[in-house]
Order: C-alpha cells, then structure tokens, then sequence
C-alpha cells in the first residue's frame, strides 16, 4: 500500500510556505511566497494551489490525502477562518479552509501556529517522549501551545494558550495593546524594546553601548549578538527578558504541571542564553516538585514551518 501524501500549508504575516510530505513528518517538496497581507487572499491562494499541483508533476506524487493549514493569531473553528490578526487584514474572516478544501479536494485541518508547533513537536519533535509540554512560540508574536495527556488543549473556543495578552508587570514594553505583557516582553519586537529601554539607561548614566539610537531596522538577532560580546544593556535587557521567560515558566509549571517547556524559533536558536536566567527565576517562584521536573528543551524539529502544517494534515487523516 501507498504511503498518503500530506499537504501543508505555513500561512504567516510575511510569508506562505507549501509543501508536500509523509506522515513521518519528512517534507518532500517545498515552495514559499511573500504575504500580501493588504491583499484579497484567493489570488495568493490560487497560486499555492497552482504549486502543490507543480510539486505533484514534479514528485510524481499522488493528490494530497488531507492538508494541514497553520496559520497566525485566534481563529474560528466553526467557520475555518483567521479572527484577528492585526498584521493581516484582508484575511481576516476569510473561508480560508473551505476554499482549499473544495480546490485541492481533500479534508483540510485547520489550527494556529503555537497548537500545530506542539502536535508536530509530540509527533517528530521535542515531545515525543512525553505526555504534556508546552510551546512557545517567542517569535514575532508570543503565544502557548498546550500539549496535555498527549492530546492538544484548545479550551472551549479554540484560544487556549492565548497568553500574549497576559500582564507580567504594570508597565514594561507594550505587546497585544498592553504595557509590561508576555508579548511585549517574549516576541521578538518586545525584546528590542527592551533592549532600547537599557540603551537609553546606560547612556543616561554615561555608560557606553553599541545598541544603535535608531534601531528602525534592528532585529532580535543583532541584540543577542551584543550581548554575546558583553554589551552592558545588552546583557541588562537579556537578563530582564530571561528573568520575565522564567517568570511564566513559573507560572506554566504550577498551572499545568508539564514535562517539557519547548522554546521556539528565537528561544530555540539562542537556549544557553536564556536557560540559565529562565531556571534562576523558575526555581525561585515555581513550587520546588513542579520546578525541578520541568525540562526546558529547544525545538526538535528539523523544518518547523512546513512540518507543524504536516502535523495538522496527519491528524485529520487519522482523526487523532
């Protein structure tokens, strides 16, 4: 018998990755488009449409068993569209997974981005040895993906692990509308404000600092390069986002009780960083049980975009 084929779809604020794979999570082909978020979906989904078709010609591949769709931000289960995502307008309220289900012909699964990235990661990644972990996502957004007695949580609505939005102090850098929340201090975006905050400290006090004035176009990457050559804000940022992480892990741990803390794409990259000043503060908060048997791991996957879509089309063609 043949092996089904799996479809994925990585729909984000910059970019769409498609591509086709097998249920061990290995991705076959693969192409990838820029988002046009101000855009109308259909003509930029006609033309993923046109590549998974291209792919199949070029594979030899049979049609799709079932698709995957990860996408950003709070979705609607009922309708299979995008809620709000601020960052992409014009696909908001869009019948995303209809549309591809009646193009491609097969069953379409449809979740966000931080509950795909903890199923692929309990199928092929960090996971699989466990029964409950948690994933965050610490990229442009923040958000949790709840893996709890194998099964991914939703909650009632489908926005379990929406934690973004959640207050870590009165003020502090500014994410999902709110001063001092997860998201302005864990995303990618909030870490550089922090680290212009420290900036603007260290040269108030006559310090010297390499972090620029205007960082219009500087990025997480740039700031964790400083602060692996010493810069002080640098370092007084960093120990600040990592004292925050381990805040929340504290929080997560005595909450949910799990094996595994995953750390994604920046956290991932940049682990011996962060795990020192996330543990300092986890051991401190956490209760001492919960604490000393929670794990912090970096992604196990090898191509997290097009697999945690993967992992979406493998749970529908199983109904797992």
């Amino acid at each position: 018998m043949t092996a089904p084929v799996l479809a994925g779809l990585d729909l984000g604020g910059t970019k769409i990755g498609v591509c086709l794979g097998d249920e061990t999570g290995k991705v076959i082909a693969a192409a990838r488009l820029a988002t046009q978020a101000e855009a109308s979906p259909e003509p930029q989904l006609r033309y993923c449409i046109q590549q998974f078709r291209e792919m199949e010609a070029k594979t030899s591949l049979a049609a799709p068993a079932a698709l995957g769709i990860a996408a950003p931000g709070p979705l609607d289960p009922q309708k299979g569209c995008l809620l709000e995502v601020p960052n992409m307008p014009a696909w908001q309220g869009f019948p995303l997974r209809d549309f591809l289900a009646d193009h491609l012909a097969c069953p379409v699964n449809m979740a966000n981005d931080a509950n795909a990235s903890v199923l692929a990661e309990a199928y092929w990644g960090a996971a699989q040895d466990v029964d409950n972990a948690v994933f965050l996502t610490m990229s442009t957004g923040m958000g949790a993906g709840l893996l709890l007695d194998r099964r991914v949580y939703e909650g009632q609505l489908c926005m379990a692990g929406e934690i973004g939005h959640i207050r870590l102090s009165e003020d502090g850098p500014v994410g999902f509308g709110k001063a001092g929340s997860v998201e302005g201090y864990l995303s990618g975006p909030g870490m550089v404000q922090v680290a212009l905050a420290e900036a603007l400290a260290c040269r108030q006090r006559g310090e010297k600092t390499e972090i620029p004035k205007d960082a219009s176009r500087w990025r997480t990457e740039d700031f964790l390069a400083l602060a692996r050559k010493g810069d002080p804000a640098a370092l007084r940022a960093l120990d600040r986002i990592g004292a925050k992480l381990g805040q929340l892990a504290a929080l997560l741990a005595d909450l949910l009780n799990p094996d595994v803390l995953i750390l994604g794409t920046i956290g991932s990259a940049h682990l011996d960083l962060f795990e020192p000043r996330l543990r300092r503060v986890l051991d401190q908060e956490a209760l001492p049980q919960t604490a000393a048997h929670l794990q912090i791991r970096p992604s196990g996957l090898s191509d997290r975009g097009n697999q945690t879509a993967l992992a979406l089309a493998r749970q529908q063609l199983w109904y797992e």
